[in-house]
């Protein structure tokens, strides 16, 4: 099976006991189906990691799997699809499976722009299809596309990598009024990710809860190293990049202490850091293709 440009598959590690990628498809698929209304599931990549536990008092050792599963669902498309679908998954498996969607309807896809459109093809042509039958293009719109706009895909990505820039540099004004920095700090996290999914793989989601934003830049666009462990590990950051225009409106202005502010500069700084390299190279890959038309 051939793995999709710029979208990462990462094949698992054969271990006694560990539960197959077929199975764990045979395991979420009815979930899935009995919640929503289906044409057609595209699996577009997969990430598996296993933790061994041995213990000389017990005669069986413990494997703990976590798989990441990365699917396009064709069919019903329910408001907040792609997160309750997800934690539903989540809860039954208890944290074994992660599910990353996208969530269209055939009407969507044809109706998308070219860019998106572009996107949708190469996972129709190139993932694997692990439910229904195989979607035909035409009827999609999905054929004879026009070239890309390489142009306004690096204008989008470069405005949202200066926009995360500035934020992130006057955020240090704010570091008294936590509240207001921490709304800025989810912008920053926000716009990079963005710009980071236009510029790989020129998509622009339909939600934009960080955790999910950060969740499609580490496996779709190759960048898992560069992604910080901090930025799914600590609930605190968590928390704190959740910090909303509502908050701003409604919660007390002390919800995070003073370190809490200081810490979370530091992280996203570091996220800017390892981002910006990667989206810069990116930026003259598409700047050459587009010399190239």
């Amino acid at each position: 099976m051939k793995a999709l440009t710029n979208i990462g598959i990462y094949p698992t590690k054969n271990v006694q006991g560990q539960k197959t990628l077929q199975q764990i498809i045979n395991e979420v698929l009815p979930i899935l189906l009995k919640q929503v209304s289906l044409e057609a599931i595209y699996c577009f990549s997969f990430e598996s990691h296993f933790n061994t536990k041995e213990n000389i008092f017990q005669e069986n050792y413990q494997l703990k799997t976590r798989w990441q599963l990365n699917l396009l669902l064709i069919g019903e498309n329910h408001p907040n699809a792609t997160a309750d679908l997800a934690d539903i998954i989540y809860q039954h498996t208890e944290g074994e499976v992660s599910l990353l969607l996208l969530c269209y309807t055939r009407k969507q896809i044809a109706q998308a722009n070219n860019r998106h459109k572009h996107l949708f093809a190469k996972i129709s042509r190139s993932g694997w299809l692990v439910y229904g039958k195989p979607q035909e293009l035409a009827p999609l719109k999905l054929v004879n596309l026009p070239d890309l706009d390489y142009k306004g895909i690096i204008t989008y990505s470069e405005n949202r990598l200066n926009i995360a820039e500035s934020l992130l540099k006057n955020t240090t004004l704010f570091f008294d009024q936590p509240l207001v920095a921490a709304y800025m700090f989810r912008l920053v996290v926000e716009q990079l990710c963005l710009g980071v999914l236009y510029a790989f793989i020129h998509y622009h989601p339909k939600q934009f809860h960080i955790q999910y934003l950060l969740q499609l830049c580490r496996n779709c666009c190759g960048l898992e190293d560069k992604i910080p462990v901090i930025l799914f590990e600590q609930q605190w950051y968590n928390k704190l990049l959740k910090t909303s225009t509502s908050d701003l409106r409604f919660r007390s202005t002390d919800i995070f202490t003073s370190g809490e502010i200081k810490a979370a500069y530091a992280y996203c700084a570091e996220f800017l850091d390892q981002l910006t390299p990667a989206i810069h190279n990116q930026l003259q890959t598409l700047k050459l293709k587009d010399y190239e038309k």
